[in-house]
């Protein structure tokens, strides 16, 4: 049995998995919202759990929020939020991106902006930039698997194929 990977199959699969990752980085970047579609919420943070790529905290004035890691990668928003329990803060969230988790009831929405003392701790511009990075990860691998996709989808249509006797038909096992 031929193996489909370096076959027809594998040329299409390569093409259609490129063009899915480009799909993926025009889809994260028109979810991501824009600082008219922000709300804020503003309190001291009652409770707030840590993982491994996200914040989860509930404020006082009960808005549960979780604060993914991939937006603040100096670590300063997660820092002003663990302080938090001592002064107040505003967060900027937005509604339409929720998630919901094992350890605490109710729906998380994400927050984006976290601001102390009425300054942001880091803008929604270096935010973005953040997440672009990231995304950026997913147009270059598309980029690159739909040029691999082409190259082998040519190559294939392409290239010469083994002669066989009486005009393309298998020859017979039988002889004649």
């Amino acid at each position: 049995m031929k193996d489909w990977f370096a076959g027809e199959r594998g040329a299409y699969f390569f093409l259609l998995l490129g063009i899915g990752l480009i799909a993926l980085f025009g889809v994260l970047e028109f979810r991501f919202p824009t600082a008219a579609q922000l709300e804020t919420a503003r309190g001291r943070v009652l409770w707030q759990q840590e993982t491994r790529g996200a914040m989860y905290f509930i404020l006082s004035d009960k808005q549960q929020l979780v604060l993914y890691t991939k937006g603040d990668r100096d670590g300063r928003q997660r820092q002003s939020l663990r302080d938090a329990e001592l002064y107040p803060v505003n967060v900027q969230f937005y509604r339409q991106q929720k998630a919901g988790i094992s350890f605490a009831p109710g729906e998380f929405y994400t927050a984006y902006v976290v601001a102390v003392g009425g300054k942001e701790v880091v803008s929604l511009d270096q935010v973005r930039s953040a997440y672009r990075r990231d995304n950026l990860t997913a147009l270059v691998l598309g980029i690159f698997a739909t040029l691999a996709g082409v190259w082998r989808v040519r190559m294939l249509k392409f290239s010469p194929r083994p002669r066989r006797a009486g005009g393309g038909r298998p020859a017979s096992r039988r002889s004649r």
